[in-house]
């Protein structure tokens, strides 16, 4: 009846991971970003530090592999190997982007205006290193596997326009990596919680959802949830015209079996038949429910009135086989059940189906229990 939640450790798993690709697709988009408007940028520029058709050459590799994560990444939500097929996408758009910036960096140390362009290309990897800290803070290792190249890039560049320069580069280096560290920690402390308490919210939920709607003895559905099928069943059965039947059951003699064992072995009877009933409506449509007291009902969609007999038939059957005392019926010493089975008819309201079951019931009760009452008209 309700589908089972994930562990805490799946659903971090599975949250992490989307959240990856997610931050992935944007820092893709951010780079697209970045290029043009280096290109631009160079374009407008008098005098460029490098022609505009060789950075263009090197960014290919960008464009390319980024559209094509980009295109995987939106079509493909669930894969066995995502993380996998995420990190290897990872490795070769950061191969792709150190090649842009050592071909800048190469072309910066040719130009007159070295030291300006080289500042321009480090703040640049300052920012490809905050973007991908964010896009992938969930995830430490690959986000450090993806941001440490960057700043070791950074570090190499300064110190070839300020060789003897060393306590600054190695500051930064340092500082960020603390930065990057301790804020993903933070971050993430804040991510697992939030998923955490989500989480207790949906079983709250599901467990409220059920209380609502599951009798606490049988585990089957109460009368409010039978109800509301019923009412949904003869709806679909109106609209495609397809047989539509139920099943009304009693407990013979329950009173008795309560007055004479007591009222734990009367639980005990009603719960052991609630486990027959889940097992006789195994389709997903079925629906088993206690309707109150020691009267069950069974609602069969797509079966008409033979199929729904031979339900019937076998629940008398697997009854019998169970072998539950019953120290005081007058149909041996075993529980047995009445029952009556009716098909819908068109022009029937809910009440009137319920109540043809009912009386087909009450016809079998009269006919000596123990058995049960099909309606054939």
């Amino acid at each position: 009846m309700y589908t089972p939640l994930p562990s805490a450790e799946q659903l971090l798993e599975r949250e992490r991971l989307s959240y990856s690709v997610m931050g992935v697709k944007w820092a893709t988009l951010l780079s697209f970003f970045l290029i043009a408007a280096l290109c631009l940028t160079i374009y407008s520029h008098p005098n460029p530090f490098i022609s505009l058709a060789k950075l263009s050459l090197f960014s290919i590799p960008i464009f390319v592999i980024g559209a094509l994560g980009h295109i995987f990444f939106s079509r493909v939500s669930l894969h066995q190997y995502l993380d996998e097929f995420l990190k290897a996408y990872l490795a070769l758009f950061n191969v792709a982007w150190l090649l842009v910036l050592v071909t800048l960096a190469r072309s910066a140390v040719d130009s007159y205006s070295r030291t300006s362009a080289i500042s321009g290309i480090e703040s640049m990897v300052d920012i490809l290193v905050l973007t991908f800290a964010i896009a992938l803070f969930p995830d430490r290792k690959t986000m450090l596997l993806m941001v440490l190249p960057l700043m070791v890039f950074n570090v190499v560049i300064h110190l070839s326009e300020q060789p003897l320069n060393l306590v600054f580069p190695i500051v930064k280096f340092i500082c960020f990596t603390v930065i990057l560290y301790t804020g993903q920690q933070i971050f993430s402390r804040w991510f697992v919680q939030s998923i955490l308490r989500n989480l207790e919210n949906k079983k709250l939920l599901q467990q409220f959802k059920r209380l609502a709607l599951v009798d606490g003895l049988t585990n089957l559905s109460n009368r409010r949830h039978f109800d509301d099928i019923l009412l949904q069943e003869i709806k679909v059965t109106e609209r495609n015209n397809r047989p539509l039947s139920l099943i009304m059951l009693d407990v013979d003699y329950f009173k008795r079996l309560n007055d004479k064992a007591g009222h734990q072995a009367g639980d005990e009877c009603l719960s052991q038949l609630g486990q027959l009933l889940a097992q006789s409506a195994m389709r997903p449509r079925d629906l088993a429910a206690r309707y109150g007291g020691e009267e069950f009902v069974i609602v069969l969609p797509e079966t008409d009135i033979a199929g729904a007999a031979a339900i019937a038939a076998n629940i008398k059957a697997d009854i019998a086989a169970l072998k539950l005392p019953h120290p005081d019926s007058e149909n041996g010493e075993f529980v047995t059940v009445s029952q009556g089975v009716c098909q819908w008819r068109n022009g029937m309201s809910a009440t009137d189906f319920t109540a043809n079951a009912d009386k087909m019931l009450y016809q079998a009760k009269q006919a000596g229990r123990d058995q049960f009452v099909v309606d054939e008209q």
